[in-house]
């Protein structure tokens, strides 16, 4: 059975991608679909199936920390770190280097499993998704690069990068429902000298983004922190692929 809307042809967006470098695909998959991956991740999925992924910790590493009650010492002490380092860069302007903080899926998942997400990311490589990426793109995909699930929560933020290194075209799709964009969390596209912001996403349910990544440097974008105060979770799924 088809996961696409049935509505939504890719061809409709080979425009919008070519001539801006993204496209923003409204009401991507079927509702019921759409309905099944929220579900998952915001309420059936294990709280300690999330990881708070930081960087930098206060030894300049990556810092994947499983999300076990036990563990939010350590969780807000790595957030503290790389706000420093975030506000620091701030001042300082765009220098290439990265900090963030938000929670996200690993993938390491035991061998057999085929819950939501083990599902959705073999469909990843369907011949139906597959062809929607390449209507869109013109080009060829065969393979993903990393794949994730992410939750935004209070105090989550993800400074500007490029993303030149992680493949050809990087997706996210939305699955936060009724977010409201003074909360933060969103997704902003920028000129190729990280100065100026072309686009701006606010995260509206079964949106997909798809951006082009140039060879040399990448697309320049960032998720603005969500604000102290924000109950919700925005929840997405993320990605590269790579073309054949």
């Amino acid at each position: 059975m088809n996961k696409i809307n049935s509505s939504i042809s890719g061809s409709d967006y080979r425009n919008e991608f070519e001539n801006t470098g993204s496209a923003f695909v409204r009401n991507f998959l079927t509702p019921e679909y759409a309905d099944e991956l929220a579900k998952f991740f915001s309420t059936d999925m294990p709280s300690d199936w999330w990881s708070a992924s930081t960087y930098p910790d206060k030894h300049g590493n990556i810092a994947n920390v499983r999300n076990f009650v036990e563990s939010a010492g350590q969780i807000e002490e790595n957030r503290l770190d790389a706000n420093k380092v975030f506000y620091n860069q701030s001042r300082g302007g765009i220098s290439g280097n990265i900090s963030y903080h938000f929670y996200r899926t690993l993938g390491n998942h035991v061998e057999g499993c085929y819950c939501a997400e083990c599902k959705f990311r073999e469909w990843l490589l369907s011949s139906e998704l597959l062809g929607f990426l390449e209507s869109v793109s013109g080009e060829k995909y065969d393979r993903f690069n990393t794949t994730f699930a992410s939750k935004y929560s209070e105090g989550c933020f993800l400074s500007p990068h490029t993303d030149h290194a992680n493949g050809d075209i990087g997706f996210v799709l939305q699955l936060t429902k009724n977010w409201k964009p003074q909360w933060g969390g969103l997704l902003h596209f920028m000129d190729d000298y990280g100065q100026i912001i072309e686009k701006t996403e606010v995260p509206t349910f079964n949106t997909l983004t798809l951006f082009k990544l140039h060879e040399q440097n990448g697309k320049w974008h960032y998720v603005s922190h969500v604000d102290p105060g924000v109950k919700a979770d925005r929840l997405a799924y993320s990605g590269w692929f790579q073309k054949q």
